[in-house]
């Protein structure tokens, strides 16, 4: 997968929350059209674009170094956090501000 656009009711809040996550966001815009904002995730390039219809729930799976403390700073905006296992392989379940399911694992080091 080299691109995933995800619409977004509430750009900038959704941009706050995958920010927490740990991504690492840029404002874009191309040409004439709508400003947004971009990930590089490996080969694959995340774009966050305002919603002009409700968006249609999907859900994602980001594998990180620190998963505790991203659910503390999801938490800190008020993400919905559905499950935390803070075991010795940390793993988490959160919803984004447009109720998409966020998966979050610890990444192998």
């Amino acid at each position: 997968m080299t691109l995933f656009v995800m619409r977004c009711s509430d750009l900038l809040k959704s941009c706050q929350f995958y920010q927490a996550l740990g991504l690492a966001l840029t404002a874009e815009q191309h040409k004439t059209g709508p400003e947004h904002y971009s990930a590089q995730l490996g080969a694959t390039v995340l774009e966050l674009y305002p919603a002009t219809t409700p968006p249609t729930p999907t859900r994602l799976g980001f594998a990180i170094i620190d998963v505790a403390a991203a659910v503390a700073k999801a938490r800190s905006l008020g993400a919905s956090i559905v499950r935390f296992d803070d075991t010795a392989s940390p793993s988490a379940l959160l919803r984004d501000p447009d109720g998409n399911t966020v998966e979050l694992t610890t990444a192998p080091t």
